[in-house]
């Protein structure tokens, strides 16, 4: 719905303005391009909220590089009066080239588009609990350390993890051994994984 006007209210009004209305079939109007430019730009019809008073804050060569690239045509010494400049290249855009694909691309330089973090996986957390044997990664030590988990955050968990008491050879497969009772104090980790297939060594 473009306003709370009904069509033919809508119409009516148009034909006050001195708007030609032809109707091709019914329900469906063509407006001559002075009345259609009424309807999409104070109807609302293509449901924007630009703040448009600052198109001024647009750099001059931001502007007229997208003017170039993009219509093929250019002004010559823009930076001698950049606020004229700026005027000039917007007026021939809206006069020559307005589309909603091109009023697109000037409302994304006046309100440019929020790119949204991407979400870590916290899928992680669902998979541990408190007092569970994971294998995770502290910021200031290399590889992984095998510890246990002593809290859970909303994005993190806290690990305390065995000191490796020594290490061993058996049957070609490097073991390491971990001492329980000496446990380290409480670490801050953004991940971790369960023990699969690796067998534990104590001593």
């Amino acid at each position: 719905m473009i306003t709370n006007f009904t069509t033919d209210e809508l119409i009516a009004e148009l034909k006050k303005r001195g708007c030609v209305i032809q109707v091709i079939k019914p329900k469906t109007y063509e407006l001559q391009d002075d009345c259609w430019s009424i309807v999409k730009e104070y109807a609302g019809i293509y449901n924007w909220t630009t703040q448009w008073f600052k198109m001024d804050k647009i750099g001059i060569d931001r502007l007229h590089t997208y003017y170039r690239t993009s219509f093929h045509r250019r002004f010559t010494n823009i930076h001698c009066n950049i606020p004229k400049s700026r005027q000039r290249i917007l007026k021939n855009i809206v006069q020559r080239f307005k589309t909603k694909e091109v009023m697109q691309d000037l409302r994304d330089m006046v309100e440019p588009k929020k790119i949204e973090p991407k979400k870590k996986d916290m899928s992680w957390l669902r998979e541990v609990k408190v007092g569970d044997e994971v294998y995770a990664k502290v910021s200031r030590m290399e590889g992984e350390l095998l510890g246990v988990i002593t809290k859970i955050n909303k994005s993190s968990a806290s690990f305390r993890w065995y000191p490796t008491r020594r290490h061993e050879v058996v049957d070609g497969i490097r073991r390491h051994y971990y001492t329980k009772e000496y446990i380290t104090k409480s670490e801050l980790i953004y991940k971790c994984r369960k023990p699969t297939n690796e067998p534990l060594d104590y001593c």
